[in-house]
Formats: C-alpha cells, sequence, structure tokens
C-alpha cells in the first residue's frame, strides 16, 4: 500500500525539482512541464499547488527565503541575544549559501527570475526590508548594521555572479572583520575602542 504525500511534502518535492533544472538547465528551461517531469508528478497535480509558473517562481522564492529565515533564527538564538546577534545570523546563514556552491548557483537562477516575475520580486523587497529592520535593531547603530550588511551583500552578489570574489582566505577575514565590527563598532570618531 503506497502513501500518499502532504500537500507540503508534494511542494517540497517540487521545489527541489525546480532546483534541480534551475541550476542544470537555467530559467529558460524551467517550465511547469518540465517541472512537473523533474518531481514525477503529473502536469494535473502540479497544477493543483502552482497554476502559473510566476505562482511557481514566487513559491520558489518563499520557500528558500523560509529556508534562510529559520536559518537566521536559529543562529541568532546561539548568539543567546547579544548586540548585533541578527545581523551575525544574516552574516552566518549568507556565508553558509556562498560557500555551498549548488546553492549560490541555485540563487543566482532565482534572482534572474526574480527580474521576469513581478510578484516574486516584490514578495523578495518585501523580505529584504524585514531583515532589514531586524538587522537594524540588533545594534544601537541602525547606519553602522546597515553598512555592515550592504557588506555581507556585496561578498554574496560578487560570488553569485563571479564579479572579482575573494578567495577564500581573503572571504574569510573579511567575515571575520564584519563579525567582529558587529560587536564592537568603531566609535564616532572613527576609532575602533
Amino acid at each position: 500500500m503506497s502513501q500518499r504525500r502532504t500537500a507540503l511534502e508534494t511542494r517540497e518535492l517540487i521545489f527541489e525539482a525546480c532546483g534541480r533544472i534551475l541550476q542544470r538547465e537555467g530559467l529558460t528551461n524551467l517550465t511547469l512541464s518540465a517541472v512537473s517531469v523533474e518531481a514525477g508528478l503529473s502536469k494535473g497535480g502540479l497544477l493543483y499547488h502552482f497554476p502559473t509558473k510566476e505562482s511557481l517562481v514566487k513559491g520558489l522564492f518563499e520557500y528558500h527565503n523560509d529556508k534562510f529565515d529559520t536559518r537566521m533564527k536559529v543562529i541568532a538564538k546561539e548568539e543567546k541575544e547579544e548586540t548585533g546577534d541578527w545581523l551575525r545570523a544574516y552574516v552566518r546563514a549568507s556565508m553558509e549559501q556562498i560557500i555551498d556552491p549548488d546553492s549560490i548557483n541555485l540563487y543566482a537562477s532565482l534572482y534572474a527570475a526574480g527580474e521576469e516575475f513581478v510578484s516574486a520580486h516584490q514578495m523578495l523587497q518585501r523580505k529584504f526590508a524585514d531583515w532589514q529592520q531586524q538587522i537594524e535593531a540588533s545594534l544601537p547603530d541602525p547606519t553602522w548594521a546597515t553598512l555592515l550588511r550592504f557588506a555581507v551583500d556585496g561578498l554574496w552578489f560578487a560570488e553569485m555572479h563571479k564579479y572579482a570574489p575573494p578567495e577564500q582566505d581573503q572571504r574569510q577575514k573579511i567575515v571575520e572583520l564584519i563579525m567582529s565590527l558587529s560587536r564592537k563598532p568603531l566609535r564616532n570618531d572613527g576609532s575602533n575602542e
């Protein structure tokens, strides 16, 4: 007797299939037909969950952003609510994505999709606004928190797009500096004491 999947399990199966297609063939080949075949579902089964390619892409963004949120919450708990906890959680979760080549390639494809699909792009804008609020609230100086977040985003985007990303040892030093500065920001006079 076969066991039926829950809707959540089926959606996860669909998202995993999307990820494989995006990594292997890119956004142009992410079609509803290709996803249904890759996921081992009938096209009707896929359409039940995602009636359009845009709804599929938006769902894929939500899925990966929820995973990122969950990871940040776990890391922030490890920080034990110290000053800068959300910023450091953002740094660590972002760097985990960078060092995983499958993850960074998937996100490159997702961001390309986000430019094409307005609802996915808008959802991502809202998510970044939420993350920004948490990061700003985690440090006494929201401008300082934002500067450090932009440094992290710069590393992430450089790696994602292969825009002269730093070598592993240099990236590690940059991350260590960001983590250090999230605990002990520069004073107003520019010193770090």
